[in-house]
């Protein structure tokens, strides 16, 4: 499966191995999913550079060896990863070179867990874009975001796609929250509403609805929603949000779905089927007639032994806590 990437000044051809028997096939501005009547696509939300062996360093939820046996071992027709995952969320004293190892090493693991797009967050632009872009360049792994630009106002990553589900089209957007441009010395971030009133003039009239990747705030989505004249299905959230284990509806259109930070689970939303609870109950929505559902769930399952994964973090035995081996690069 080939994938026309445009990142900065140019267009380049690279190869991304398919997650299904199926090839999707991809433009500049679209990609035609599967011809079947359900595509599942799963998303992972705020990593945050958290490259846990086992998962949260309190409850052993989660961790890269898990998730990448869990991907290795259930394929999605299309798979998003939201930032910000390459910063640390939390306070810690790395060099320049150990943050670079841990950057690398995560593209890696997405790589073997068959990554389609990162939905980019300005924290990963810091200290600069320059280091960003020298941990991604080996990754065939597309940049997306409607609203991180030049100085000159130049998109910096892929503004926008367009998935193309059995003839109906759906508009993938990215944003980044602007409070952070202060703190991007060779980039802008764009104010949310203005960036998508640019990208809504151009797929305003091609798309039937929106899904919207993002670490958004409540009032961004809320100016995102009021805007809109299509239904918005907003993938991500704030760090300090609950979780979702459905579809949660914002109003009698968009809807937010939110899976496990850091690391701890995925999130899958299903395109033409409904997913059903124990007791038989649909987490479903309708939207623009294609059948929506959703389900988010941490990954608890005990690892017995090594890994792909593994061995990108150098890990020594399965369920280790961080590693230390990468700041050593």
């Amino acid at each position: 499966m080939k994938v026309i990437n445009s990142f900065l000044l140019g267009m380049i051809v690279v190869a991304i191995t398919s997650c299904v028997s199926t090839p999707i096939r991809e433009s500049f501005q679209s990609l035609v999913l599967p011809g079947k009547s359900m595509v599942r696509l799963r998303f992972q939300n705020m990593l945050g550079l958290e490259l846990y062996s086992s998962g949260c360093f309190i409850l052993n939820e989660g961790g890269v060896e898990r998730m990448c046996r869990y991907a290795q071992g259930n394929p999605a027709d299309l798979v998003f990863q939201i930032g910000p995952s390459f910063t640390s969320l939390f306070s810690e004293s790395n060099t320049r070179d150990e943050i670079q190892s841990q950057r690398k090493a995560l593209w890696e693991i997405w790589e073997i867990q068959k990554v389609t797009f990162y939905s980019v967050d300005a924290l990963d632009l810091l200290p600069s874009l320059s280091d960003f872009k020298e941990a991604h360049s080996s990754s065939s792994i597309s940049l997306l975001s409607s609203n991180l630009k030049t100085k000159e106002n130049v998109y910096l990553f892929k503004p926008y796609i367009e998935l193309d589900f059995n003839g109906k089209k759906i508009g993938v957007l990215s944003f980044s929250e602007n409070e952070s441009a202060s703190k991007i010395s060779d980039g802008q971030v764009e104010e949310i509403l203005s960036a998508f009133q640019k990208v809504d003039k151009k797929l305003n009239a091609r798309v039937v609805l929106y899904y919207v990747l993002g670490s958004l705030k409540k009032k961004s989505r809320e100016k995102i929603s009021k805007f809109s004249q299509r239904p918005v299905v907003f993938l991500g959230g704030d760090l300090s949000e609950t979780n979702t284990v459905g579809l949660v509806s914002l109003t009698t259109r968009d809807f937010l779905v939110k899976t496990p930070d850091l690391g701890r689970g995925f999130g899958e939303l299903a395109i033409g089927h409904f997913e059903r609870d124990f007791w038989g109950n649909p987490y479903q929505a309708y939207l623009a007639g294609l059948e929506h559902s959703f389900r988010a769930f941490i990954l608890k399952e005990p690892i017995s032994q090594l890994n792909d994964c593994s061995e990108v973090l150098k890990t020594t035995k399965p369920q280790s806590l961080r590693t230390e081996a990468l700041k050593s690069d």
